[in-house]
């Protein structure tokens, strides 16, 4: 794309910058950005994905109590649907209320089961215990939280990271570098893949475009140098380093 020379070296910025030399190198600037912040996009998820499986699978039971713990409190209206609608009963993470009304609902059932209507069958209740609950927790955050993360903004980062127990201002405070990091690849982001590279014409030409009144080679490549810079802090977050 232009943004490398032959050596892997970042190409250099001419002297002068003009409106020439950014409308020569706005394709490929505005390519770059949506391409790398895809490739982003699809890491962090992935490391998301890759922490959950390691709290629910791992030795380290804290870690595991509070990751399904957060997740629990996320999903809770999920969690209130299925235990209206679908039948279970429940003996993991409920309410002593919710403990009692199951627990008469699972009597009057083996007792209804148990009468000569019944043919003498005992009924086994579907129980939501801990490993149907971690399941579903593990599915819901997988189609409901990655799949509809769409960005690689800061914020971004934090609504994915909050349901797996990680508060918002612990989030901000680790990853400080990273998140100023991504704010500034995602507002560039943002101007490439949601404008035009030609404003000209009906209705266009009363837009103003500031991706290309800023951003040259040099401008693109250090957002995105920032970022892996800064990733780390990610990392260390997750790994708790």
């Amino acid at each position: 794309m232009g943004i490398l020379d032959e050596t892997g070296a970042i190409s250099a910025d001419p002297a002068e910058i003009t409106d020439e030399y950014i409308a020569a190198i706005s394709v490929p600037t505005r390519a770059f950005l949506v391409l790398c912040s895809s490739e982003l996009e699809e890491y962090v998820e992935a490391r998301c994905l890759n922490f959950l499986s390691e709290c629910v699978t791992g030795a380290d039971e804290r870690l595991q109590h509070n990751c399904l713990h957060s997740l629990s409190i996320h999903f809770r209206s999920n969690i209130g649907k299925l235990l209206e609608n679908g039948g279970y009963s429940v003996d993991f993470y409920s309410t002593t209320q919710q403990a009692r009304r199951y627990a008469k609902e699972i009597n009057a059932a083996r007792k209804k089961a148990a009468s000569p209507a019944g043919n003498g069958e005992t009924v086994d209740p579907r129980i939501f215990n801990k490993n149907t609950l971690t399941a579903k927790l593990c599915t819901w955050y997988s189609e409901e939280v990655v799949a509809s993360s769409h960005g690689i903004s800061d914020s971004d980062l934090v609504g994915l990271l909050t349901p797996l127990g990680f508060s918002s201002n612990l989030v901000r405070d680790v990853c400080g570098t990273l998140c100023a990091a991504l704010q500034s690849l995602a507002a560039a982001r943002g101007e490439a893949a949601h404008r035009s590279a030609l404003s000209s014409g009906w209705p266009f030409s009363a837009l103003p475009t500031p991706l290309s009144q800023q951003l040259s080679i040099r401008d693109t490549w250090s957002r995105w140098e920032a970022v892996v810079e800064s990733l780390h802090e990610f990392e260390d977050l997750l790994t708790g380093a």
